[in-house]
């Protein structure tokens, strides 16, 4: 048995764009796509790129930021170029604190449970929200951080944003299953401009949904789920009697 010994293979920027022409049959063996193609694929690639943030957490994405905080600031904008410096995230995961090599977890909450908290509240921060925006975020914490604050770091664990493709060697920020995802979807998103039949344009899109429900069925964690309910004070009074 004579194996090749290579675990991993990579394919470029135009390696995917051009596979995704041939899935829709415009370019015959041996042809290559011009400048005008090639820029409209490459839309098109990153286009399909983008939506696929809306499938969930992957774990090649997942990536941590640790900062300090400053007294009586609460509010903290994040990305590249911002107050913390670093591609941005999409969905924020969890957030602990680190205190004399302690981690205490924090409670990651959502925008209107955080609004709900009392004001003008001091301390070492115990909670936290996050608001994503366009190409940035916004980090929130509760209680506002006072002196005693410095004492500790805060780290996130994020979903960060995939990496475009700009450069004709660039290659996917995904890993080797995502290959025939990312062509179909490209070949998808062009059908329409090549006049491609509807009939032939719902294969493609049901070819696409069924590589990525596969490719999807490897991102994500293997760890045990735990439910446990939430009260509320003054629920249970609300539901006697």
């Amino acid at each position: 048995m004579a194996t090749s010994g290579t675990y991993s293979v990579q394919y470029s920027r135009d390696d995917l764009v051009t596979a995704a022409h041939y899935k829709l049959g415009v370019i015959a063996d041996g042809q290559t796509l011009n400048t005008t193609q090639l820029t409209r694929g490459t839309m098109a690639l990153n286009m399909s790129l983008a939506l696929l943030r809306a499938k969930g957490m992957p774990l090649w994405e997942r990536n941590s930021y640790t900062f300090s905080t400053t007294s009586t600031v609460s509010s903290y904008d994040i990305g590249t170029g911002k107050t913390f410096n670093t591609p941005y995230p999409l969905k924020l995961l969890q957030c602990y604190r680190t205190d004399t090599g302690t981690r205490i977890d924090m409670d990651v909450e959502s925008d209107y449970n955080f609004n709900q908290l009392p004001i003008n509240s001091t301390g070492i921060p115990l909670k936290i929200t996050y608001q994503p925006k366009v190409n940035y975020g916004t980090l929130r914490l509760w209680p506002t951080p006072d002196t005693t604050a410095a004492s500790s770091t805060f780290t996130i664990v994020y979903q960060q944003p995939f990496q475009y493709f700009v450069n004709s060697t660039d290659t996917a920020d995904f890993p080797e299953e995502w290959y025939l995802p990312l062509v179909y979807r490209t070949a998808v998103v062009l059908a329409p401009e090549w006049g491609i039949p509807l009939g032939d344009r719902n294969m493609l899109i049901g070819e696409a949904e069924k590589y990525t429900d596969e490719a999807l069925s490897m991102g994500s964690e293997d760890a045990s789920l735990f439910i446990q309910p939430y009260t509320q004070q003054g629920w249970g009074e609300s539901m006697k009697g």
